[in-house]
């Protein structure tokens, strides 16, 4: 359920006699890097629940009793994550245009609607993903609970605060190792999701950077007739350009 989703089955240790669920930094975003900034030791663990024990329903929202993880407190960012499949859908249909008018290659054509495709499932993977949000029943580990001697609480959520958790104000839950929230992929970016959102800007960074290629060759190079668009493709070319110069920048900006 939404309620902490890691990313990682690995993330949840199972206690038979208690039926708690351990969290481990190490492992929420693939194991790849520490959830919990400040961690001297990758096996450190902070908290248990039992929030999985609870029912669940087929709703969404980004409650613990929602089933499915999506942010409604939104709606500018809805309808910029929106924009974002238009746009994608948009420049694949442009480039199968150009393919089924012998313009382009329908081999460069496949490559290039795999890198859309790609994108839209990390985009949909990163919008509809429990970012990392931290139940309100967790409670320290005993373990941590002799090491430190004061445990920060969230005063919204008024449950506790793990080292390297942020309240975000619009999906109005605590988040693991919180990144931003981003306007694009109506959510956070957090510890359990930050995989596909870095996965979305790379394939969008290759998608836009090899249909600008394809153009500038076809424009500087190519001077054969197939090569010169006509109608309606010349404008949809034209507008496409210009998205993919400014996307290219933009998740460049991000990368970077």
């Amino acid at each position: 359920m939404s309620a902490f989703v890691a990313g990682s089955v690995d993330s949840f240790h199972r206690n038979f006699n208690n039926h708690h669920y351990y969290y481990n930094p190490h492992s929420v975003a693939g194991g790849s890097s520490h959830a919990v900034s400040g961690v001297k030791n990758d096996n450190e663990e902070f908290y248990y629940d039992d929030t999985n024990d609870h029912s669940w329903v087929c709703s969404f929202g980004t409650e613990e009793g929602d089933g499915i993880w999506l942010n409604r407190n939104d709606p500018p960012g809805a309808l910029m994550a929106v924009i974002v499949w238009v746009l994608l859908a948009y420049s694949g249909i442009t480039v199968a245009l150009l393919a089924e008018s012998d313009h382009l290659s329908h081999i460069l054509a496949m490559i290039y609607l795999t890198i859309c495709a790609l994108a839209l499932a990390s985009h949909a993977k990163t919008m509809f993903s429990d970012p990392g949000a931290i139940p309100q029943c967790a409670v320290p580990v005993d373990s941590a609970a002799r090491r430190l001697e004061a445990h920060t609480m969230c005063s919204t959520c008024r449950s506790f605060k793990p080292p390297g958790t942020h309240h975000c104000r619009i999906c109005n839950r605590c988040i693991s190792r919180m990144d931003h929230h981003c306007p694009w992929m109506n959510n956070c970016v957090g510890a359990a999701n930050l995989k596909s959102f870095v996965l979305f800007l790379c394939y969008t960074w290759i998608g836009s950077a090899l249909a600008l290629v394809i153009f500038g060759c076809n424009y500087f190079f190519c001077r054969e007739e197939s090569c010169e668009f006509s109608g309606v493709l010349v404008y949809l070319v034209r507008v496409m350009t210009l998205l993919c110069i400014g996307s290219l920048l933009f998740t460049s900006t991000i990368l970077s």
